[in-house]
């Protein structure tokens, strides 16, 4: 009983995600939302590493994430309020997209600790909002009795491609790792680990650039 509807699940959802890649108006959305969240998925624990490599304190870390949050807080009401005043979910997830896009560029990039911090401004104007805005566009072109099933097929889908860029990464990792050890990141010069790596790990920036 339990196989037979989980089967059933990965039909409904199959055809669902058939149907958001075949439609024009849909396919943009998201794939867009596919990428971010897989290229995320890729790159999270790497991501405090690479900070360190290019010369952030452990307070200027919490600052960054810290940015990010804030200001992920203070736009999402603004988007959801921008999609209910002029229907234009479209609109919305072109703006979060970009500044998510924009953000993981500059952060990939960063040559200091002042450029993480841009990156991370510029992120959290979409961050947080990609997703809703992505499910708001969704369900616009949906018949009503069709919403719960689009949102549950998102949440599968997304869930799906987490699980796929975490093996993926670990894998990734494991290689990496082999060769360039954790110690290289250490900041005090007395430690016996090691000091700090400032050329930045090569992966750890190409992971940053996949995704936010």
């Amino acid at each position: 009983m339990v196989a037979a509807l989980f089967l059933t699940s990965l039909r409904d959802n199959g055809r669902l995600a058939a149907r958001f890649c075949s439609a024009p108006v849909l396919r943009l959305p998201v794939l867009l939302l596919w990428v971010a969240v897989f290229g995320g998925s890729l790159h999270a624990p790497c991501t405090t590493f690479f900070y360190l490599s290019v010369g952030a304190s452990q307070e200027q870390v919490g600052n960054i994430s810290a940015i990010i949050s804030v200001v992920s807080m203070l736009t999402v009401p603004l988007y959801g309020h921008f999609i209910d005043a002029t229907a234009g979910a479209l609109e919305a997830v072109a703006a979060a997209g970009f500044c998510c896009a924009l953000g993981c560029a500059v952060r990939a990039a960063a040559l200091s600790v002042a450029w993480l911090y841009a990156g991370s401004l510029v992120l959290g104007f979409g961050a947080a909002s990609l997703l809703p805005s992505v499910l708001s566009h969704l369900s616009s072109h949906c018949a009503p009795d069709e919403k719960r099933k689009v949102v549950a097929a998102v949440a599968f889908q997304t869930s799906l491609l987490r699980l796929d860029g975490q093996s993926r990464r670990c894998k990734m990792l494991n290689q990496y790792f082999d060769r360039c050890s954790l110690s290289r990141l250490c900041h005090d010069p007395e430690c016996t680990r090691g000091t700090v790596y400032h050329g930045g790990p090569p992966l750890t920036a190409m992971l940053l650039g996949a995704g936010h």
